[in-house]
């Protein structure tokens, strides 16, 4: 039955009618936001309920004072100190009184509460300030409450809904507040004197804020501002006031902390994190009310309100345009002009908004930062992964909408502006964060554009995948299709992101000019001459921390995998023409060829400067030439992608993957075969000129190379896929007056630019069904067991050159700090070495010299026995054997510590205990016998166990004497807390 005030047509016709729900778009939103606030206040009351600092080297600064770290030093030196000696460094935390984490988490619930009541309470307060009365009021014949009625119904509210005026506002508006359950829609006095001149305008508003109950974002609002102001006002505050209170002392030189100026950079990106989280949730409440508006006008014409209602004039503004532009940012209600176009096209209120995108960037980013203190989190794997899972889904969904909307339409939706936005607030994030140390920027900030990479490459291949997607005829299998595009996503940004913690933020400080600590590194593992690799070198040690980082983590090789395998495998269910699998796979090939051509240049060069011996060839030659194939391999996938992408005006993403992969398989295979038939390629052989097929030494040689470039290739391939896609659409708009051969879908994203279904099912062909089918496992088997075969250790007999010429460290800092950068400040020198000495410096000497006082006790209490025959003593070979074994590894444990925080000492200290434990095993093997034996008779093993107990006491004296230097230092000024 067609209600009594629908407009004239409503029933004779069916509107455009989507179901959308202002929380499908606002409320995971919302969420996040809300999210954000409440970690945020439990970081931030954490440090306002923390003691006051007193300038000691208490606990838990004390493990990092003793570590080395300097304050007041270069970022760069600090991190590498802690990267050094992680191990130790958990040993001493793990030993360390806990920070009381809880009582910021008490607070926190406190203000949880306090925001509840507000939120409880704020309906009630709201009808009390305002004076506002029921509708009965003011009907007195009872029309109004019954046209209200048939709204309501009409809006299908079947819950609490109340109806109340307010006689004191005369514009023609209302306003809808409540809490779950029970709502209230107040009527301004304006709105009723409308009704009677404008009957439709006053049914479009009362609609209209029914929708917001209809869409339960009344909620979302409502709990936000309740949170949002009781943050503010017990958390924020406070916070922003005891960091601004520091740095003004610092400034003002009214402290003397020998931290002040190093903490200076830490307490500034503090107070700009609070501001910028300021920034954030006004933005980002203001973005989702103004959406959530647009969200309730579209359900309000679907009820029957009638289009003129938005027929209103915007009020001429008085600021120039681009101040508008941003003021209009910061706006909680759109534009009358944006309400008439969001209504006239309904695909704008599935799009994403730049800002939106942005700002999720941002806030998680935010989010994770204050999570840190959850176990588990504040590894870098744990960060990375945990801001992939809230990134991905909003990501994905928003995106998937898009997509789906945009159907039919002229409007194109390739994912790479999101991406961008998404980059950019995951770049802004990490800068608010302030990991820079005592520096206000990084060394080297640009390495940030690796996180910009990872989200455009996320988002354009879930768009342009999502879109491909659409082609299944079933809804099981296209929603199938979503949940793994969902999971790429999240793989794809969590490799971003785990690069980014494991070896970007250590370039952005400054690690990338450390060139000489890698090549020395690199060298000292692999004998040869080095003097011929000058720049090969170089390229190794700039891609190793990168190369390392994308490694060794299944789900980012199962992602590396699947970029270009799922959409390989949707072309095969749907036989869609956008991925145009027969060009994408020529290009592939033509990729291929030119990867064989730079395997067949590196074995030319190679082969003229091979050195003569086999001893030679199995060190820096060998190295090198592995790294050559590995780099023809790279660049000829890479530079396939980038063409693909320049060429491609759809679906550019996948097929520039797609192409790559088939560039690299035929890569490694080439590999396999050079390797295989080395000695039979003439001029291009490498090791020998002996012509044998030896198909297990090729597959020796596969292995490391596979394990380390399969992954990061594909992964890389897409950022080369980005590169090619913006310089093709850069040519083509410098080419736009000229005649462009359009698609032959008419459009350039394969759409005809009027409407558009998804394609149907391609005929029941059996052989293009055997043959996509026959095409996909001639791709997929390969490149899987590849992917498998990285995890396993390559079985056979390897030669050295082998088994070492790829694998690089698996720690990229590896241990590039033979001791800490000495203190800039005296005090920060004593309070160094008195950690040092308090944390475990002494407690290692203690051990030693106890580990000593037992080999003399036992060696006491062997005199005292009643010589034999021959007029000697006869020792217990076991118990002196166990006793060096533990004097052994005691000296090992001490060397595992901290180094020293003073060069000299360092020296003299780590030399002290290698000489121990050097003199243990001495000892430890003249008290065992066995068939290895190196002592001819007894004399020899005792001569043995005299000259090592004699060592070993020379070591510990010296380990005294440096013992005695430490505390001097520790205690020059400064007394012990």
């Amino acid at each position: 039955m067609t209600p009594v005030n629908a407009p004239v047509g409503a029933a004779a016709s069916t509107p455009d009618r989507p179901r959308r729900r202002g929380i499908a778009d606002t409320g995971p939103r919302f969420a996040l936001l809300m999210t954000v606030v409440t970690a945020s206040s439990v970081s931030m009351l954490d440090t306002v309920l923390a003691p006051k600092p007193n300038d000691t080297p208490g606990d838990p600064l004390g493990c990092l004072l003793a570590a080395g770290l300097d304050p007041d030093g270069r970022d760069l030196d600090n991190l590498l100190i802690t990267a050094s000696r992680s191990e130790a460094l958990s040993t001493c935390m793990s030993g360390v009184p806990a920070v009381e984490h809880w009582k910021g988490m008490v607070a926190a619930l406190l203000l949880l509460a306090v925001a509840a009541a507000v939120y409880w309470w704020t309906p009630r307060l709201r009808e009390l300030k305002h004076r506002t009365i029921p509708v009965g009021g003011v009907d007195p014949d009872g029309t109004l409450a019954a046209e209200l009625a048939g709204l309501r119904a009409r809006a299908g509210i079947t819950y609490g809904l109340a109806f109340r005026v307010d006689p004191a506002r005369t514009t023609a508006g209302a306003v809808v507040y409540g809490r779950f359950g029970h709502y209230t829609v107040c009527l301004h006095a304006g709105l009723l004197v409308r009704r009677g001149t404008d009957p439709e305008g006053f049914r479009a508003v009362v609609l209209h804020e029914l929708a917001h109950i209809r869409n339960r974002d009344v909620d979302f609002a409502s709990a936000s501002t309740a949170l949002w102001r009781v943050f503010v006002v017990l958390a924020l505050l406070p916070y922003l006031y005891h960091e601004g209170r520091m740095l003004f002392e610092g400034l003002f030189g009214l402290t003397d902390s020998p931290f002040w100026p190093g903490v200076a950079s830490a307490l500034g990106y503090s107070l700009l994190a609070g501001l910028v989280l300021v920034g954030l949730v006004h933005l980002a409440r203001a973005d989702l009310l103004r959406r959530r508006e647009l969200h309730a006008d579209a359900v309000a014409v679907d009820h029957g309100a009638s289009h003129a209602a938005w027929e209103h004039r915007d009020p001429p503004g008085t600021v120039a345009a681009s101040v508008r532009r941003v003021t209009t940012l910061l706006r909680t209600h759109p534009t009358w002009a944006e309400r008439r176009r969001a209504l006239a096209d309904r695909t704008r209120l599935s799009g994403v908004g730049a800002l939106s995108v942005f700002l999720v960037g941002v806030g998680t980013t935010l989010l994770v930062n204050a999570l840190l203190v959850v176990p588990g989190l504040s590894t870098n794997s744990g960060a990375a992964w945990c801001t992939a899972a809230f990134v991905a889904p909003i990501l994905w969904f928003a995106l998937a909408r898009s997509v789906e909307a945009a159907q039919g339409t002229g409007r194109k939706e390739s994912g790479v502006r999101t991406g961008i936005w998404l980059g950019c607030g995951l770049i802004l994030g990490e800068f608010v964060r302030g990991r820079h140390g005592n520096e206000w920027l990084g060394p080297a900030p640009w390495f940030l554009l690796g996180l910009l990479l990872a989200a455009t490459v996320a988002a354009a291949w879930s768009a342009q995948c999502t879109r491909l997607a659409l082609a299944f005829s079933r809804t099981w299998a296209r929603r199938a299709a979503g949940l793994l595009n969902l999971l790429v996503v999240a793989a794809v940004l969590g490799a971003g992101l785990h690069w980014w913690y494991r070896s970007g933020q250590y370039l952005a400080a400054g690690l990338h000019s450390q060139t000489e600590v890698f090549r020395d590194q690199v060298t000292s593992m692999y004998p040869g001459t080095w003097q011929a690799y000058s720049w090969e070198l170089s390229a190794v040690v700039a891609l190793l921390p990168s190369l390392s980082a994308l490694t060794k983590s299944i789900p980012v090789e199962a992602a590396a995998l699947a970029l270009w395998f799922l959409p390989l495998v949707v072309w095969a269910c749907t036989g869609t023409p956008a991925l145009r699998a027969g060009r994408t796979l020529a290009a592939g090939l033509a990729g291929g060829a030119l990867g064989w051509a730079g395997l067949l240049a590196a074995g030319y060069v190679q082969h003229g400067r091979r050195p003569g011996s086999w001893a030679e060839r199995a060190g820096a030659y060998s190295f090198f030439h592995s790294w050559l194939v590995m780099g023809a391999i790279l660049a000829s996938t890479l530079i396939t992608a980038a063409a693909v992408a320049a060429l491609s005006r759809h679906s550019w993403l996948p097929r520039a993957l797609l192409a790559a992969a088939v560039s690299q398989l035929l890569g490694l295979a080439g590999t396999f075969v050079l390797f295989s038939a080395d000695g039979c390629l003439g001029r291009f052989s490498v090791m020998t000129d002996r012509c044998h097929w030896l198909p297990d030494a090729g597959l020796i040689y596969l292995g490391p190379i596979t394990r380390t470039i399969m992954t990061p290739t594909i992964l890389l391939a897409g950022c080369a896929s980005l590169i090619g896609a913006g310089v093709g659409w850069g040519v083509r708009r410098l080419r736009r007056g000229s005649p462009i051969r359009p698609d032959p879908a008419g459009h350039p994203d394969g759409t005809s630019g009027r409407t558009q279904t998804p394609p149907p099912p391609p005929a029941a062909d059996t052989r293009l069904r055997l043959l996509s089918s026959g095409m996909v496992l001639v791709l997929a088997v390969p490149a899987s067991l590849l992917t498998m075969a990285a995890h396993e250790v390559w079985s056979g007999a390897k030669p050295a050159s082998a088994a070492a010429s790829v694998d690089a460290p698996d720690d990229p800092l590896g241990d590039l700090v033979d001791s800490p950068p000495t203190a800039r400040k005296a005090k920060i020198r004593e309070w160094q070495m008195l950690a040092w000495l308090d944390h475990g410096g002494l407690t290692h000497y203690k051990r030693i010299a106890d580990g000593v006082a037992d080999v003399g006790d036992a060696l006491t209490a062997a005199g005292k026995q009643k010589p034999g025959s021959n007029g000697k003593i006869r020792l217990d070979t076991k118990k002196f054997s166990g006793l060096c074994g533990s004097l052994v590894k005691r000296a090992d444990d001490a060397l595992a510590y901290f180094p020293v925080p003073d060069k000299n000492l360092q020296k003299t200290w780590s030399g002290s205990l290698k000489g121990i434990a050097r003199q243990g095993r001495i000892c430890q093997d003249a008290m065992t016998r066995g068939d290895d034996d190196p002592y001819k008779t007894e004399a020899d093993r005792s001569r043995a166990f005299s000259r090592a107990l004699d060592g070993t006491l020379k070591a510990v004296g010296r380990l005294t004497t440096v013992l005695d230097k430490m505390t001097n230092v520790a205690t020059g000024s400064t007394r012990r807390p």
